[in-house]
């Protein structure tokens, strides 16, 4: 019996992989249930917000009209109720129970040290027998981002970018439209969708002129974010001009023009006053990002350009997840801009490193997705 429960728990470590770079900074996590033994349902969790694995697995066993004794979960089910700590699903507990699961195998307790425990806890007051630790190791390993999530005190951040086989992010007249098939940028909506705040540099906002809102896609509307240290977004910009439809926070320098914040104040434009890291256009973009997740709950976040903010923001550590899309193209030029603008660093040793890498085909494009590392 515990060679056939390793067999499945490692089936439901594929499965979890399937959720790479969409869940984060949830933990990845595969589900098979079983009835007497059999595979009855399958699932995973596919989505930021979406539902648990668990519950994947249940559909997909009543899909097919069984009903399963037994679930294998590479995580310890949740208990933590529905709008707890952000939390946008029900415990995963109440489900199983509900479903008249006898036995749960886990493969992983959870790391988030306030929920430890507390799952299988639940289980086994409800009469659940509980059997952990199977292929623990697999289990453990595909949580990294997520036990990096719990050391943070700011938003988890993706930064997102589309460049070419030769590493150009724009032409060097600093056209960039479009770099990424129809397929990618499609994605990148659904992307949107998935997170809390969309944010840009303010050279981005002036040369892209974007709206940065979910139209190719079904999906809520993030919050639009313009890191502008000295409140210079146009008045005519799409962002300025659609503020009081689709909302817009700027991030700008404290000792910013007070005409020119209360000029885009009066057009809609929320700007929140930010303390400069250093001399010049600068902000302190810890702060910043910190002030997101206390005051206005962002948890999510999306960076699509430009390489200046980039580069800021890995050299206060805030880029945690990277998801860049290279397209069949080269464009050349020494001028043409790449990723990651600024001072860079000055040698190898020194690099920003990231792990965890996957590459997949959207369309005409491959897409490249990594982690942050530590080092």
């Amino acid at each position: 019996m515990t060679d056939s429960l390793e067999a499945r728990m490692r089936e439901a470590v594929d499965l979890a992989e399937r959720g790479r770079g969409k869940v984060e900074p949830n933990p990845r996590v595969g589900a098979v249930a079983l009835a007497e033994g059999r595979v009855v349902g399958r699932g995973w969790h596919r989505e930021w917000g979406g539902p648990h694995a668990e519950v994947e697995a249940l559909s997909d066993a009543r899909h097919g009209g069984a009903e399963p004794d037994t679930m294998v979960v590479t995580l310890e089910p949740c208990s933590t109720a529905k709008g707890a700590s952000g939390k946008k699903t029900p415990p995963c507990t109440e489900a199983l129970v509900a479903a008249g699961i006898k036995r749960v195998v886990v493969g992983a307790t959870d790391p988030d040290p306030r929920h430890r425990g507390q799952g299988i806890a639940a289980l086994e007051e409800a009469g659940i027998e509980v059997v952990d630790g199977i292929e623990s190791d697999a289990c453990q390993r595909i949580l990294a981002p997520f036990r990096r999530w719990l050391g943070l005190d700011r938003p988890w951040t993706i930064a997102k970018y589309a460049m070419t086989l030769d590493g150009k992010t724009a032409a060097p007249t600093g056209e960039s439209r479009w770099i990424s098939g129809p397929e990618s940028r499609r994605e990148v909506h659904r992307l949107r969708s998935r997170c809390d705040a969309v944010v840009v540099g303010y050279r981005t906002a002036r040369t892209d002129d974007p709206e940065l809102t979910v139209r190719h896609v079904e999906g809520p509307q993030p919050l639009r974010v313009v890191v502008d240290p000295w409140a210079e977004l146009e008045e005519r910009s799409k962002l300025v001009a659609t503020a009081r439809v689709h909302p817009v926070l700027v991030l700008a320098n404290e000792n910013a023009d007070a005409v020119r914040v209360e000029r885009l104040r009066e057009f809609g434009v929320e700007v929140l006053p930010v303390k400069p890291a250093e001399k010049g256009r600068r902000l302190h973009l810890l702060e910043a990002w910190r002030t997101l997740r206390e005051e206005r709950g962002v948890r999510r976040v999306l960076v699509e350009g430009g390489g200046g903010l980039l580069s800021q923001l890995l050299g206060w550590d805030c880029v945690d997840q990277l998801q860049a899309y290279v397209a069949p193209k080269m464009i050349g030029g020494r001028f043409a801009p790449t990723p990651v603008g600024g001072a860079g660093r000055p040698f190898m040793a020194q690099a920003w490193n990231f792990g965890d890498l996957s590459a997949r085909s959207c369309g005409e494009d491959v897409v490249l997705e990594a982690f942050r590392s530590e080092g």
